[in-house]
């Protein structure tokens, strides 16, 4: 079987969640005998050129002078070779899934792993409880995001007629199937796959008292939730575990301001390689993860498992159907919600090894063996359509 794995990250160019992912998946089913091409699309020229051994750019958002999602479109359209002599087409994040489905010659595999092609709006979708989201649902959705809005709207009624055209799709949670359901995709050609484990964040936990957020400073990952909240712990909770920030991106500068407002001081804000990461979660004594949506399936959640690291995360359909015995919720939208929740679990030492237990028992189901079988058995019955 010969497949064409055509992914938006691929490591070492843009090595993303997405990316590791990616990288991790086409690995385990290469051992498995599945030869695979994989395509990125990450390149900042306007043609196809080759990364690494069956590894090849194509062109990335930044190659032509139009929005991000089209340029990408445009990119895989035009530069893809030739498909015929592929048995399955795997689009892995799926912004240029549009493209694959009209140049593709045999069976096309979607993996949802972010909400291109599905919703405008996943924040305002989970605050509203998560309604069907029509027409009308996405043009009140634009609208709430001005011009943004309106031209990702633009940029949706045009692509996600073809993306409903793929073969199947699989996501990632129960959670996100019932979110792609909703947003108007047919249940009966899903499939769900969980993310896939990185093994060398198979660790023997330390579980110091330090709490940790390891994501993109961004909105959408509110950690500038996490500073807030942890400031409103007691002054011995505080001075018994230390708050660690890591990540990079454009709330930095906000999030140095925020800690000097709360006269915070002592907690660190920083980027860590993903290399040393490990290290990170096994001394760390808390994850706290804050998004704002439902999430696909964040590596953070395995990572985290993996290592032992006790996990409190936002409350939404994807959370829940990974974490559900696992992690402590709390409503994403509250501040309170967060402090209380950690004030809570950290005063409690049996809690803490009790969610440490129960993760490094619940990250078995997402071994690279097990997840990449699930994928092969996927190829094989669309290669019998």
């Amino acid at each position: 079987m010969r497949v064409a794995f055509i992914t938006s990250g691929y490591p070492p160019v843009s090595p993303g969640g997405a990316g590791r992912s990616s990288k991790l998946i086409v690995n385990s089913i290469r051992k498995q005998g599945i030869e695979t091409d994989v395509f990125a699309v990450t390149g900042n020229k306007r043609s196809i050129t080759n990364q690494d051994n069956q590894v090849y750019q194509l062109p990335g958002g930044d190659a032509y002078p139009i929005p991000k999602a089209l340029a990408e479109n445009v990119g895989t359209h035009t530069h893809l070779p030739n498909m015929s002599k592929y048995d399955i087409v795997h689009v892995y994040n799926v912004r240029h899934l549009p493209a694959c489905v009209l140049r593709a010659e045999s069976p096309v595999l979607a993996t949802f792993n972010n909400y291109m092609w599905v919703n405008i709006n996943p924040e305002q979708h989970l605050r509203e409880g998560l309604p069907e989201y029509n027409l009308y649902t996405a043009l009140r959705y634009a609208r709430l995001r001005g011009w943004k809005g309106l031209t990702r709207l633009g940029v949706e009624i045009v692509g996600k007629p073809l993306a409903k055209q793929a073969d199947h799709y699989t996501v990632q949670t129960e959670g996100m199937k019932k979110v792609v359901e909703r947003s108007g995709y047919d249940a009966r050609k899903m499939s769900v796959v969980g993310n896939i484990l990185d093994n060398k964040f198979d660790v023997e936990p330390k579980n110091e008292k330090k709490i940790v957020f390891i994501g993109r400073f961004r909105d959408t990952k509110s950690p500038d939730r996490v500073i807030r909240a942890y400031s409103h712990l007691p002054p011995e909770l505080k001075n018994e575990w230390s708050l660690e920030m890591y990540g990079d991106g454009p709330m930095k500068k906000d999030l140095k301001k925020l800690i000097k407002e709360v006269g915070l001081e002592g907690v660190s804000l920083e980027y860590c390689p993903y290399d040393a990461l490990p290290e990170v979660y096994k001394s760390a004594g808390l994850l706290i993860h804050t998004s704002t949506y439902t999430e696909p399936f964040s590596r953070t959640w395995l990572e985290a498992m993996a290592s032992g690291t006790p996990i409190i995360c936002s409350r939404n359909p994807s959370s829940r159907s990974v974490l559900d015995g696992i992690a402590k919720f709390y409503d994403p939208f509250s501040d309170a919600a967060l402090a209380q929740t950690i004030e809570s679990t950290i005063s409690n030492p049996q809690t803490l090894h009790t969610m440490s237990e129960a993760g490094q028992e619940k990250v078995k189901e997402y071994t690279t063996d097990r997840i990449s079988k699930q994928y092969i058995s996927i190829y094989e019955s669309l290669r019998r359509i």
